[in-house]
């Protein structure tokens, strides 16, 4: 159902456990295509992930190229065969990649692909891969397309990885640990403060703090950016779990603020 008009196509991204879920059940429920087969729910995502295996896959072959231990053999050893610096399928949503790196794909396979996830009408693809492969895709978009940012408090973000790592399957043989963890998310959001600043697409940006989704507060803004009505009904605030005392560097705390001024959030305000 698309409320009888087309919507502003979007892209939904951020740093992994940072309401990126949330953010496509939303949308899910107003009506876009968010692929086939989405992954079911789990104990960590009980209403559901909103991804699906296509759109992800795209992005881990466009990464794959820039695993860390590809440029330098010299990396921690973790304990665990895979690592932020070794990844395995399905782990590059917490691929360590500097943020100098510039991300791009000259495969054929990469752009038949993405051409082929852009040829339908009313999509909002999720993965937080796309904080480091969006120069990949575009070159396909059409200019009017909504980037949607969202982020959450550094600690609970964090610590939130921690608990996914520990719990999910397919991360048994993935070592993490806080520092990392912390050191992908600083990565991963400079990569998107790079395209911002690039200016061209600039304007197509919305970033979005967890709480303000929870709130309802950006729900009138966010309907305007994308043209549809939409409401806050899927919202559930009692799956705001993850609370964390983890301290962050100084570094983490300046993108953090940064973010802030972004979505005109003010932590004090809820």
């Amino acid at each position: 159902m698309t409320n009888g008009y087309l919507m502003k196509n979007c892209l939904i991204m951020g740093f992994g456990r940072s309401g990126t879920s949330l953010m496509g059940g939303i949308l899910h429920q107003a009506g876009y295509y968010m692929g086939d087969n989405l992954y079911p729910p789990r104990d960590s995502n009980p209403k559901g992930f909103f991804e699906c295996g296509f759109i992800n896959g795209i992005n881990e072959k466009i990464l794959q190229p820039y695993d860390f231990y590809l440029q330098d053999k010299s990396f921690p050893d973790l304990g665990k065969p895979h690592s932020p610096y070794c990844p395995g399928k399905g782990h590059r949503w917490l691929s360590y990649i500097s943020k100098e790196a510039h991300v791009t794909s000259n495969d054929e396979s990469v752009s038949q692909d993405i051409k082929k996830a852009i040829n339908v009408q009313n999509f909002a693809y999720k993965d937080p891969r796309f904080n480091y492969t969006l120069d990949a895709w575009l070159p396909y978009l059409k200019k009017d397309i909504v980037f949607i940012c969202m982020f959450r408090d550094t600690a609970d973000t964090i610590e939130s990885i921690i608990l996914e790592s520990a719990r999910a399957k397919y991360l048994a043989n993935f070592a993490i640990n806080y520092q990392i963890a912390e050191q992908l998310w600083i990565n991963s959001y400079n990569h998107l403060f790079r395209k911002l600043n690039q200016g061209e697409y600039g304007r197509n940006f919305f970033f979005i703090h967890y709480n303000q989704l929870l709130s309802g507060s950006v729900i009138g803004s966010l309907s305007n950016k994308l043209e549809i009505n939409i409401d806050d009904s899927f919202v559930d605030p009692s799956l705001n779990r993850t609370r964390s005392n983890y301290k962050t560097s100084i570094n983490a705390q300046s993108v953090f603020k940064t973010l802030c001024k972004l979505a005109d959030y003010n932590p004090g305000d809820f």
